[in-house]
């Protein structure tokens, strides 16, 4: 090695230690970085936090919309069951349903109908027409009194009524029960009354009987009056259904000879036909 001269070794060691003392001063002294940048730097640190922040909650938005839709789309729409859709209805929608506004009820007054209770009306009596008329006796029509003017009972004509046979006393001298007229409706009819005309003085006693067969035991008392005289009205406490009426004297009135004797000359039946 030559005297004065730097072994290369050192030599290299040397500048190795010169620029690393150099870098570290150049560093130490080298001035920091203007505020603007600084600042600059900041501003996108802060947005890209921001950035990262909406991008989280968005995501966990997005989730919580997704499970509270399939939760509600179970609920309205279980499993197995089946949406009816009613003819002329919208189905509701899911996601856009009004709410349903029902217009309030109006009560009206209930009215009702005036009852009717009257009772049912039943049609008024008719005079009916006879058809025929006999002379009766206990025996039927065979032993009536006077049957050649039977006619004139139901004529009309005071002057010239029917007479019985005349007898000594009211209840015919004990020779019958009875006499009277048989009238003979010629059909089934509804007898509701029977107005007979007596002449003559009052005291007959007589009654109305009724039925289907003209034989006493067949036609029952229905009606009947005592001590009668003039117009006598005759009414059974029910219509009666026959087609036989019978006007039946049991008492017969005085006449001015001293003898007792009825006489008709007028006979109304009403009722229905």
């Amino acid at each position: 090695m030559l005297p004065g001269r730097v072994p290369p070794l050192i030599d290299e060691y040397e500048v190795t230690q010169r620029s690393a003392r150099e870098a570290a001063a150049e560093a130490a002294f080298k001035p920091p970085p203007p505020a603007r940048e600084r600042e600059h730097r900041r501003v996108k640190v802060a947005a890209t936090l921001a950035v990262l922040v909406l991008a989280v909650l968005g995501l966990a938005s997005y989730e919580f919309v997704a499970n509270a839709g399939h939760a509600h789309g179970a609920a309205a729409h279980p499993r197995g069951q089946t949406q009816t859709v009613r003819a002329g209805t919208a189905a509701a929608s899911p996601t856009a349903a009004a709410p349903a506004t029902t217009a309030p009820a109006t009560t009206a007054p209930a009215t009702t109908a005036p009852a009717n209770t009257a009772p049912a009306t039943t049609p008024p009596p008719q005079v009916l027409t006879v058809a025929s008329v006999a002379a009766f006796g206990p025996a039927g029509t065979t032993d009536g009194d006077n049957p050649q003017n039977v006619a004139q009972a139901v004529a009309g004509d005071p002057a010239t009524p029917w007479y019985t046979d005349w007898y000594a006393s009211p209840d015919f001298a004990d020779l019958r029960p009875g006499t009277g007229l048989l009238l003979d409706m010629g059909r089934t009819v509804t007898v509701t009354s029977v107005r007979v005309s007596l002449g003559g003085e009052p005291g007959a006693s007589l009654q109305l009987r009724a039925g289907h067969q003209p034989t006493l035991a067949w036609l029952p008392t229905v009606a009947g009056v005592s001590d009668a005289g003039g117009t006598v009205q005759l009414q059974p406490s029910a219509p009666v259904h026959v087609r036989y009426v019978l006007i039946w004297f049991t008492d017969l009135p005085p006449t001015p000879a001293g003898t007792y004797q009825a006489s008709i000359y007028q006979v109304v039946i009403q009722g229905q036909p």
